[in-house]
């Protein structure tokens, strides 16, 4: 049975009160930076996005074609029920997710609740954890490899429609006794134990200290404090990064008009 004192029962509790406020400002200043990299940075990671999966779709494409030209309808056709590697998804394109709503018994959850009887669209939820991970923010190949793995499991939650998950990715939980058509979240340890109490609290505290590690170890928190050290160095290391971005995205243009101008010549050759 768990037991504390009444002195650490109080320490306990004001110990969690400054860890929330301290998980509360984080999360703030965490929605600030987001904000300034969407108004800075969105469009063009948005445009890369789009280009990635165009020259992929060409890139498949003119392989088929050239394909075709040298081995025939018959091995195409055998070739055909072979799985295809998955596409990136496309982040102008993404296709409307249904979600239904029923009563469940509340439940106590360590993430930040969103509004009341409210549910984050899914696209916009999806597109805000995107650029959020997008590898193209990362300052190394470390970060760029976490984002990387996260992003796949980012696209794996959305092509399932799966709400839940990608709002414990967000740092959010479902609102008051409502859960989606999805399995719904997995119960927290403080959910488990009668709330206000001695052990409560500890577990509390636990998870809000988990959660705090969690976000100081994403890789757009890691890129907020590279644009404050860069700030004191007289550097815009958004801008920077801006710069970047535009190049990739030319790079990728480039190779878009490429891919096309391939696909163009390779039809043209096989037209009778």
């Amino acid at each position: 049975m768990f037991r504390t004192s009444d002195q650490d029962y109080h320490t306990a509790r004001l110990e969690l009160e400054s860890a929330e406020a301290e998980l509360a400002e984080l999360q703030r200043q965490l929605r600030t930076f987001e904000s300034q990299v969407d108004t800075r940075l969105g469009a063009l990671l948005d445009q890369l996005s789009e280009l990635n999966a165009d020259t992929t779709t060409l890139d498949e494409q003119l392989r088929h074609i050239r394909q075709q030209r040298l081995f025939g309808s018959e091995l195409m056709s055998y070739l055909a029920g072979a799985p295809q590697p998955g596409r990136p998804t496309r982040l102008d394109n993404l296709p409307p997710q249904e979600l239904q709503f029923k009563q469940t018994p509340a439940s106590q959850d360590q993430a930040t609740p969103v509004q009341a009887n409210t549910l984050p669209d899914i696209k916009t939820l999806y597109r805000r954890l995107a650029r959020r991970y997008h590898p193209d923010l990362a300052r190394n190949a470390a970060d760029r490899a976490q984002a990387d793995d996260l992003m796949k499991t980012i696209n794996q939650a959305y092509a399932a429609g799966d709400l839940p998950a990608l709002m414990k990715l967000a740092g959010l939980s479902l609102p008051y006794g409502m859960e989606t058509s999805q399995a719904a979240p997995k119960q927290t340890a403080t959910s488990r134990v009668p709330k206000d109490t001695p052990e409560w609290t500890i577990t509390r505290l636990r998870e809000v200290r988990q959660q705090m590690n969690e976000l100081s170890n994403l890789p757009i928190v890691k890129l907020s404090l590279d644009v404050k050290l860069a700030r004191h160095q007289r550097r815009d290391l958004l801008g920077e990064l801006a710069a970047e971005l535009q190049y990739k995205v030319a790079r990728k243009t480039a190779e878009r008009d490429y891919l096309r101008s391939q696909i163009d010549a390779s039809q043209r050759a096989s037209a009778p």
